[in-house]
């Protein structure tokens, strides 16, 4: 049996298993990265050995796009393709196909090397951003977006039921998420990520004014004309056109939420507050990828230091 015959099999045999998202990105490493390599590298599945899983993590790293343009995959998307191909070798073992599996001795990147594309955003860079989608449809969205360092996916899973004027509360617990189909969750990505956030007076007056007379809880805050919420990769687009109109940097949309958790941290906040404002599960994600030193915080550092011990 070939590799790439092998995986096709066991992610069929997964598939009832996993979620719609899930689904559409295995099929999407798999289908476009993963098989096709193994396919070249003309192997069978008993004939694997760990300098060939080790070889595709390092061709992927250096040239693995598939979309023309030069350089490699990020290690965010190598690190989840190795853990497809780990799952699936482990299962062969179980099913005695293979005597042990070849992918386990590879190594996985460094978790600081996680995010290499995220940009640290200082508080005037995050200003300039609200002021730049001021008037623009988006405007609302980014500002919630900033303040709370939300996902994406929870940011347009809100719903008006989860806005309590009253109670000055804003609680995130549906997701709207995409790889090829748009997936409306009742539920967010980790318990910790449901959570309770006080509602601060310039998100509340924003939220009045978007919201219609009557309207039912499970309506979405931000949505298009029919209801339906906004598409994930709509509002990408959106947020770096307008980035791109106002010459400023262009950056991911999930780069917000890293400009949160950085400018809090900046600002004193203990990296345990980050996390739980972040629904992070655990505090070395907040640690090893969202908070940034930036050359201000060491100087002000340095600063505190100087002449300290003479």
């Amino acid at each position: 049996m070939t590799v790439s015959a092998y995986l096709l099999d066991w992610l069929q045999a997964k598939a009832p298993d996993l979620e719609t998202s899930t689904l559409e990105a295995y099929r999407i490493y798999l289908g476009k990265h993963i098989c096709p390599w193994f396919d070249a590298l003309g192997k069978e599945l008993h004939e694997l050995r760990p300098l060939d899983i080790r070889a595709y993590v390092t061709a992927k790293r250096n040239g693995g796009r598939c979309d023309g343009k030069k350089g490699g995959l990020s290690a965010v998307s190598v690190r989840k393709h190795l853990n497809i191909i780990k799952q699936a070798l482990r299962e062969a073992v179980l099913y005695e196909l293979i005597p042990t599996n070849p992918a386990e001795p590879v190594r996985l990147p460094r978790s600081q090397e996680l995010s290499p594309e995220a940009k640290f955003i200082p508080l005037a860079d995050a200003r300039a951003i609200i002021r730049a989608f001021q008037g623009h449809r988006l405007h609302p969205l980014v500002l919630v977006t900033l303040y709370y360092g939300l996902r994406r996916s929870e940011v347009l899973g809100l719903k008006w039921g989860a806005v309590d004027f009253k109670l000055k509360e804003l609680r995130i617990t549906s997701t709207v998420v995409k790889n090829v189909t748009i997936v409306e969750k009742d539920r967010v990505k980790t318990p910790s990520s449901r959570r309770t956030f006080p509602l601060l007076p310039e998100v509340a007056e924003q939220l009045r004014s978007l919201r219609p007379r009557k309207c039912s809880p499970d309506a979405y805050v931000f949505h298009r004309e029919d209801g339906t919420p906004l598409r994930p990769d709509s509002v990408t687009r959106g947020f770096q056109r307008v980035l791109r109109a106002h010459g400023l940097p262009r950056m991911r949309f999930h780069d917000l939420r890293h400009a949160t958790a950085s400018i809090l941290f900046d600002k004193g906040w203990s990296v345990a507050d980050v996390q739980h404002w972040l629904g992070h599960s655990d505090i070395e994600t907040t640690m090893n990828i969202y908070v940034a030193y930036n050359s201000t915080r060491k100087m002000r550092i340095g600063g505190a230091l100087d002449g300290l011990f003479t």
